[in-house]
């Protein structure tokens, strides 16, 4: 009986295992600080959230896109460059493109590294833009999209 017992008790930590290895993979994956952003503000006032979803994301080669706009961003201003910082002291970016004025950065756009996502290789992007009076939106962007078809969609008129 005791046999029996320990065979089950087994299999069980076996299954609670694979089950955590499962999760701390996709925990990996994502592994930015950036996303804390997108969970802990999303519903504060003079912050629109905005997440796409569904046939909308297909037709723009997406699997991802979370924004941020902040009607007022010196509160969280720190607190996004600490997370921008982050991604890139951890070598998690690829390629940088920054504008800084008067020692400021007023926009942003970071290529992260590529990640699997059901054996599918995804590219992310972080992009960041301050305007006037302090406006500020934070974009987290990923899916098989290439960096040409990210531009194009953002500079077409």
């Amino acid at each position: 009986m005791r046999t029996r017992e320990n065979i089950v008790y087994r299999r069980l930590i076996g299954i609670v295992l694979l089950i955590l290895c499962f999760s701390l993979t996709t925990y990996a994956q994502e592994g930015l600080q950036i996303a804390t952003l997108f969970e802990k503000y999303k519903d504060e006032k003079n912050v629109t959230y905005v997440e796409l979803n569904g046939s909308i994301l297909r037709s723009y080669r997406m699997t991802a896109y979370k924004s941020l706009v902040f009607e007022q961003v010196t509160p969280y201003k720190q607190e996004i460059l600490q997370c921008l910082k982050q991604a890139i002291d951890t070598h998690q970016v690829q390629k940088t493109q920054e504008v800084n004025e008067s020692g400021e950065l007023r926009s942003a756009y970071y290529r992260l590294s590529r990640t699997s996502q059901k054996g599918k290789k995804v590219n992310r992007y972080i992009l960041y833009k301050v305007g006037k009076e302090d406006k500020a939106t934070l974009v987290y962007i990923e899916g098989p999209l290439d960096e040409d078809e990210l531009m194009e969609m953002l500079y077409k008129q």
